[in-house]
């Protein structure tokens, strides 16, 4: 109930400000109130008012931000991977961005390094060519050679995107910085008391007194040794080191913060690749803070998951994700993590108090 009420008081903040006309952006268009009848079916893509989701090509078309909003709705109410499935299997040949991700890190590859997106709501509606639209503007994930980008195209060039003309030589396309990065090494934490290993009992909310410093993208360690400090077993010979980190990032029209733990292995010339598996791994998260939409009213936030799995060479869930016609942030002031991996009888935790 706290998420529905969120969004529904994020949804009339954009609506008040409409009127007042404080919108930043004065083409977009100001979304009523969703009623309850107009709410996504089990499978997401029929309303009373028509279709709201559709195929066009390789990505898939949203008839506004309020349909793409409670498709997200949908997919996070998914509590197995048959239903993502099934409701996937409604689009013939269309592939998903995370379908299309790499298992390999830091390789001797020629190919151009895969913009990785830490979040499986988003990258299941993403499709494989980087593209999604709502509305009348297709979005088109690129690269400039230093950052990610989100080229907005309008609708009317469709043509000209699909005849692989570059995204930022079509007329009308705009196109902006994205929080993606996956720093270059990831940063310590200054302060020993925020990272502890084992983790001690404490409940997952506990947060310090200090208010977390913003950064984007995505912030945590890499592991090589289990708890008691000895290397991890080796997989046919090649090391195997466990990444773990929280995630801020942001879209246009989206943003989100989450978690994830995945194990590599090392394989010299192929680079570090996910080919290993962890036998169990049990991950928590609590954050709080706000919903930032540039000169509206800032929306607080309070937000908390858990999840397991096993036999998996990976484990994410999205802690707090927020939709919206205008530039919108997820800005956490506190962001906890807790995380304990069972990797071949040898145990390895982490819990980050920020």
């Amino acid at each position: 109930m706290e998420k529905l009420s969120t969004h529904n008081r994020l949804w009339a903040i954009v609506a008040i400000a409409g009127l007042l006309g404080l919108s930043s952006c004065k083409n977009e268009p100001v979304m009523a109130p969703t009623t309850e009848k107009q709410v996504l079916q089990s499978k997401g893509t029929l309303s009373e008012s028509g279709s709201i989701i559709s195929q066009k090509h390789d990505w898939l078309s949203f008839k506004d931000i309020r349909a793409f909003e409670s498709t997200v709705t949908t997919l996070e109410s998914f509590k197995e991977p048959e239903e993502l499935e099934q409701w996937l299997s409604q689009f013939k040949g269309f592939k998903t961005w995370k379908s299309g991700e790499p298992e390999e890190v830091g390789g001797n590859s020629d190919q151009e390094v895969r913009i990785d997106i830490p979040d499986a709501l988003l990258t299941t509606l993403l499709s494989a060519s980087g593209r999604i639209q709502i509305a009348d503007t297709i979005y088109q994930l690129g690269h400039d050679h230093k950052a990610p980008l989100l080229f907005a195209v309008p609708q009317n060039k469709e043509a000209d995107l699909l005849k692989g003309r570059e995204p930022g030589f079509i007329t009308g396309t705009i196109a902006h910085q994205i929080g993606l990065h996956l720093m270059p090494f990831f940063p310590k934490w200054e302060d020993n008391e925020r990272v502890v290993t084992p983790y001690p009992v404490s409940e997952i909310c506990n947060y310090p007194n200090q208010v977390l410093f913003p950064w984007w993208g995505q912030k945590g360690d890499y592991i090589y040794q289990d708890n008691n400090g000895n290397e991890l077993t080796k997989d046919n010979g090649r090391n195997v080191r466990i990444d773990y980190h929280r995630w801020r990032v942001g879209f246009l029209f989206y943003s989100s913060a989450g978690v994830r733990v995945k194990i590599y292995k090392d394989t010299r010339l192929g680079g570090w690749m996910s080919t290993v598996k962890m036998n169990h791994v049990f991950l928590e998260a609590c954050s709080k803070g706000i919903i930032l939409v540039p000169g509206l009213i800032p929306v607080p936030y309070n937000a908390q998951i858990s999840a397991s799995s096993s036999n998996t060479n990976s484990l994410e869930r999205t802690v707090k994700w927020v939709a919206a016609p205008l530039h919108v942030e997820v800005l956490p002031h506190h962001f906890n993590f807790n995380f304990t991996v069972n990797y071949k009888g040898q145990l390895i935790s982490r819990f980050i108090r920020e």
